[in-house]
């Protein structure tokens, strides 16, 4: 495929192969394909949920907390895995446009409808697939630009379901919101990496994922407890 193609030239579904396969390459633990399967839940799908009242991503909580508490042998604060859950689900929507982004001139919008998820057996999302005939792709050789319109399509995306987001637990906005401007982050700063970029340091966190609530376990690098933007899990002290 050529990238020289002008700045603006939109390519078709042959080129978005291409590009989610470089995605692909990429990625030390995350499968990126243009193969769905069986157990492909699509975003579009998630939305239409969201829109008619209900809590799609529920289950997928519960399970996680049953997982949880069974593997650490203790009782889990119901803020970890709603915490997990709205990382994961906006870690999908970043990961193809960001590396899309750095790999190369690529600006990659799947749309709600051609964007899905897959988990593994331990409840992370261990596929993303991108359908390319209802995916856009085209060339933007000004990488700020690139980064800024990646942006706001992967805010496009999640943020119907962000907004509705209903874990029965208090997440305030600074968490909610610090979730995902937190995973558009790690995403550029890991695609940057993966495209031979010094990204330096891990910043600081606005959100918390409250891994360190798990007895035996502890904050992250970035937790934001020791710095800004720290949160707390409300009825917990700390």
């Amino acid at each position: 495929m050529e990238s020289e193609a002008p700045t603006g030239t939109p390519l078709g579904p042959e080129a978005v192969r291409h590009v989610v396969g470089l995605v692909d390459r990429a990625l030390p633990f995350t499968t990126v394909t243009c193969r769905p399967s069986p157990a492909t839940v699509w975003n579009a799908d998630v939305v239409a949920h969201v829109r008619a009242g209900a809590d799609p991503l529920a289950p997928w909580r519960s399970a996680l907390h049953t997982q949880m508490e069974r593997r650490n042998a203790a009782t889990v604060r119901p803020h970890v895995p709603a915490a997990f859950v709205l990382q994961w689900w906006c870690e999908v929507a970043a990961t193809p446009i960001a590396y899309a982004a750095a790999l190369g001139p690529w600006l990659l919008v799947p749309s709600p409808a051609g964007l899905g998820l897959e988990l593994a057996p331990a409840l992370n999302p261990f596929r993303v697939v991108v359908a390319p005939e209802r995916t856009s792709l085209e060339v933007d050789d000004d990488p700020a630009r690139r980064l800024g319109r990646g942006h706001a399509a992967y805010l496009a995306l999640v943020s119907e379901v962000v907004t509705a987001y209903a874990p029965d637990v208090r997440m305030g906005s600074r968490q909610r919101w610090g979730v995902v401007e937190d995973m558009w982050g790690t995403a550029v700063r890991l695609a940057r990496g993966a495209a031979g970029e010094s990204v330096g340091a891990e910043p600081t966190r606005v959100s918390c994922c409250f891994i360190y609530a798990i007895p035996g376990m502890r904050e992250c690098a970035a937790c934001p407890r020791s710095g800004r933007g720290y949160v707390g899990v409300p009825g917990r002290q700390n």
